[in-house]
């Protein structure tokens, strides 16, 4: 048996390897030819949009991995059944089940092997990328920001600007309300610019215009600073700023630490966030859910192995990333819980892999 492992992991890992380096060709290609009107205006050098494009490859390596070992597994599996060479392994005493153990196991690897590449790799080069894209491009990467709207953890007050400026530090149309151990209102600080000051650690609201209550009289007094430091209000800039993409590119610890101090600081950005998080983490079990889906449907092929091979694999991941895309929108949006945006296209597709082996049975 042990012979027989090894010449299914070695045939399908074969297969798999010059289904990706086609495919992968393919959207080099494709991102060469999206960027070359860009490249041909800005006399760009050759070498620098080789080496940009080349740059891309982690990331087409990434996205075709899941669709190559499913085409090379569905391949294998129905030259078994065209060849008849699964009579004979079932004949022999092998069942179906103990036959797709060595093409689990490889799902298993390639999905770790995915992650760390992601990780260690893709990551990487993906900001450098983006970096040399800026510095010739004339852009600046930005993290500016409009309508945060943010809580102390320990519930002292609630800020909201209209617009965060990360170049100056500086928030716009601030509103500051305090509020008291009792969870009252206490006062209400408007001013039209704050800025963050790194070593007092503290924003300066500029032109403030404070309205407390007074409790004694419950008459509102009002008074205008050209200067005001609030003792409470130490919120970091970086929790202003608009992290949308760097919570792909975060170190991991540092990610999940953001994301829960953003779930009690802001909870109507939580859940974007968090969904591009736990796509970063899932993504991962993309090879495994592909290999297994492999190993799920029925064959029955006889003629024409490699067209139906290749219309059965683009069908089912054409399938498994129209439903993420949309699960993905309906996690943003807060309708779904963010795990569930990346685990219910695994389970769709799964179903249908077995609902169809189930109906042909």
């Amino acid at each position: 048996m042990k012979l027989i492992d090894r010449y299914i992991i070695r045939t399908i890992a074969l297969v798999a390897s010059i289904t990706l380096l086609l495919c992968t060709l393919m959207l080099l290609s494709v991102d060469l030819f999206a960027n070359l009107d860009s490249y041909l205006t800005r006399s760009i050098p050759y070498p620098v949009i080789a080496k940009l494009t080349l740059l891309y490859a982690p990331e087409a390596v990434l996205f075709a991995l899941g669709p190559s070992l499913l085409f090379s597994a569905s391949f294998f599996l129905s030259q078994l059944q065209a060849n008849n060479e699964m009579i004979c392994l079932l004949g022999s005493g092998h069942s179906y089940k103990r036959i797709v153990i060595p093409i689990l196991l490889l799902g298993i690897m390639f999905s770790a092997l995915q992650f760390g590449f992601s990780e260690y790799v893709h990551i990487p080069l993906s900001k450098e990328r983006e970096a040399q894209e800026d510095a010739l491009f004339g852009l600046r990467s930005t993290y500016d920001n409009r309508n945060i709207t943010l809580r102390d953890p320990e519930g002292t007050y609630v800020v909201h600007a209209r617009q965060y400026s990360e170049k100056e530090k500086r928030l716009a149309q601030v509103m500051l309300v305090l509020i008291d151990e009792k969870g009252s209102l206490q006062s209400r600080i408007d001013a039209p610019w704050a800025y963050w000051e790194e070593e007092k650690g503290l924003w300066r609201l500029e032109q403030a215009r404070e309205q407390a209550i007074d409790e004694s009289s419950m008459l509102v007094n009002q008074t205008d600073n050209p200067a005001l430091y609030v003792d409470a209000f130490t919120l970091h800039p970086s929790y202003f700023r608009n992290l949308s993409n760097d919570i792909k590119t975060m170190e991991l610890r540092t990610a999940y630490h953001y994301l829960a101090r953003i779930a009690d600081l802001d909870p109507n950005r939580y859940p974007e966030l968090a969904t591009d998080f736990a796509k970063r983490i899932l993504d991962s079990l993309t090879p495994l859910v592909m290999l297994f889906i492999a190993c799920a449907i029925s064959y029955k092929y006889k003629k024409n192995v490699l067209l139906f091979s290749i219309i059965t694999s683009l069908g089912l991941a054409v399938i498994y990333y129209v439903v993420q895309m949309v699960t993905l929108i309906m996690a943003k949006q807060a309708v779904i819980g963010p795990l569930w945006g990346m685990v219910i296209p695994m389970i769709v597709i799964v179903c249908i892999a077995l609902a169809e082996r189930a109906a042909i049975r």
